[in-house]
């Protein structure tokens, strides 16, 4: 047989064995690209096209410039794991996206607007949902007057007529304080773009001081009706709660300084505020932030070792907590009676409402020049900035940094340790200080208190730094002043993000602005 005629053999067998009626197409083998690549050109139509269901997403006028959304879908035949989607932000996203099997996404610093989330399914057919499932919300990201909008220079706070008053960073998120306008600014990208929470304080002018948790960014306290009353917040600013220290700080005291203690155990905060007369007659107060169930508690007058014959009474400008104070209970204070000024040292009972003072051998220790002894009442400017791994009840554990300033000789910057001031040389008068490190090594920075001309520019404010902040040596730490210093005519105010990456400084003055520098404040950029 030729072999033409077996091939017509064979194409003859395969007609009979399937017959001249049209079969069903057959299904779509394993290897057909999946719908989120390659879609069939032809859909097959005789199945239901999916749906989708948005289970989370924001919804009306959010303060917040991220936006996070969650759905799930569902078929008649293609399983829910092999469903993909395509989503489009209107008002954002330039298109749909392509199809994927994601059921979430994240939209981070959006800009104010209106906005409607779309998103939509399809199976594995390549049937694609005809109307997709949208939500509509609000980003109302620095809700502030027309008059005087904020103006995001480099991600950096720059708002025209600020004065950064007092800076407080917890991990990634900043409060920035304008006392002089009792302003409230919140960010929680470490510096790369604001909230103006002011208007949730309710709060009368002026506002002295703000503090927030070191292990707890949403706890953040606001001292304010001109250092009267404390007002504090446990979600980032979005409520604040009047503490009631009015009824309880006494005539002619207002708050100079404030401080919230990390956390021990319950969960369980305290804040504590400084106050001053002028008279030498300021005190301690802490109030347990589990609702105030507790109240103020003045953990100063009539507390042993608070006053002596020769301290009959003091006024505090500056005051921390121990990083440890969930094992030490040590409370730190820059103390001056009516001749001199001391770094007081207290020890909480935590299960109670009292404290020692000064218990330690060596305390209260004067934070002078040998010789030249320091002023009285009232200081200022103060600053206190602990090692990480500061420990008040270990001897060897008690390195501390204090600023003070008040015209005056000894005004400086000083290294305590344990009950010994040694003085640091800082080339001028300093109004804030932040140190970042351990007690073996670290790194500390300095905040002018005044401008000065700088040739053929302007009056600007400068800072200064030292990697010897450990050394002990009368010549050292050696002051680095900042090449490009940061914007504002006065008063800076430093501190260091939890990783000590980023150095901030918030000052006062014409151009205030919070600035932030990457090489340890050599430069600073808004």
């Amino acid at each position: 047989m030729t072999k033409s005629l077996i091939a017509l053999c064979l194409i003859i067998t395969s007609i009979a064995a399937v017959g001249c009626t049209p079969q069903p197409a057959a299904p779509v083998p394993a290897a057909t690209p999946s719908p989120s690549t390659t879609p069939p050109a032809t859909p097959v139509t005789q199945n239901k096209p999916p749906l989708t269901a948005i289970t989370a997403a924001p919804s009306g006028k959010i303060n917040d410039n991220k936006a996070v959304f969650k759905w799930s879908g569902s078929d008649d035949s293609t399983p829910v794991s092999k469903l993909t989607y395509s989503t489009f932000l209107e008002g954002y996203d330039p298109g749909y996206a392509p199809f994927s099997p994601d059921t979430s996404r994240t939209y981070t610093k959006l800009p104010d607007g209106d906005y409607t989330f779309y998103v939509k399914a399809m199976d594995d057919y390549g049937n694609i949902e005809p109307e997709p499932v949208s939500t509509r919300f609000t980003v109302k990201f620095i809700p502030v007057s027309p008059a005087s909008p904020p103006v995001n220079i480099g991600g950096m706070l720059l708002v025209p007529g600020l004065n950064v008053s007092r800076l407080a960073v917890s991990g990634a998120t900043i409060y920035a304080l304008d006392s002089f306008n009792s302003k409230l600014y919140r960010s929680d990208s470490m510096g790369m773009g604001w909230f103006d929470i002011s208007n949730k304080v309710g709060a009368a002018a002026p506002w002295v001081d703000v503090a927030a948790a070191p292990d707890d960014p949403a706890l953040v306290a606001v001292a304010a009706n001109g250092g009267t009353e404390v007002y504090v917040s446990g979600d980032s600013g979005a409520n604040f709660t009047a503490t009631g220290l009015s009824s309880v700080i006494g005539a002619g005291q207002f708050v100079t300084c404030m401080a919230v203690s990390p956390d021990y155990g319950g969960p369980k905060h305290e804040i504590a505020v400084g106050t001053a007369t002028g008279a030498a007659t300021g005190k301690v107060l802490v109030n347990t932030l589990t609702m105030f169930s507790g109240g103020w508690a003045d953990i100063s007058a009539g507390a042993d070792g608070w006053i002596t014959p020769a301290i009959p009474g003091v006024d505090i400008t500056a005051i921390e907590f121990s990083p440890s104070y969930a094992g030490d209970g040590v409370i730190l204070a820059v103390a001056s009676s009516a001749a001199k000024t001391y770094l007081y040292m207290g020890i909480r009972d935590l299960g109670g409402r009292t404290a020692v003072w000064n218990s330690s051998a060596g305390y209260p220790v004067e934070l002078c020049q040998p010789g030249a002894g320091t002023p009285g009442t009232l200081l200022k400017y103060a600053d206190i900035s602990l090692p990480a791994d500061y420990d008040g009840s270990n001897p060897y554990s008690r390195h501390a940094f204090v600023s003070w300033s008040k015209t005056h000789a000894s005004q400086d910057v000083y290294h305590v340790v344990d009950a010994q001031a040694y003085r640091m040389q800082a080339p001028e008068t300093i109004a804030s200080i932040a140190y970042f490190g351990t007690i073996g090594g670290g790194k500390l920075l300095a905040g002018a208190v005044k401008c000065k001309e700088v040739a053929g520019c302007c009056c600007v404010v400068q800072t200064y730094f030292t990697a010897n902040a450990m050394s002990l040596c009368p010549a050292c730490p050696m002051w680095q002043p900042s090449r490009k210093p940061p914007t504002g005519s006065g008063i800076a105010r430093v501190a260091w993000s939890a990783d000590g990456n980023l150095a901030y400084a918030g000052t006062s003055g014409s151009n205030s602005a919070v600035s932030h520098s990457r090489d340890n404040g050599y430069t600073w950029n808004q």
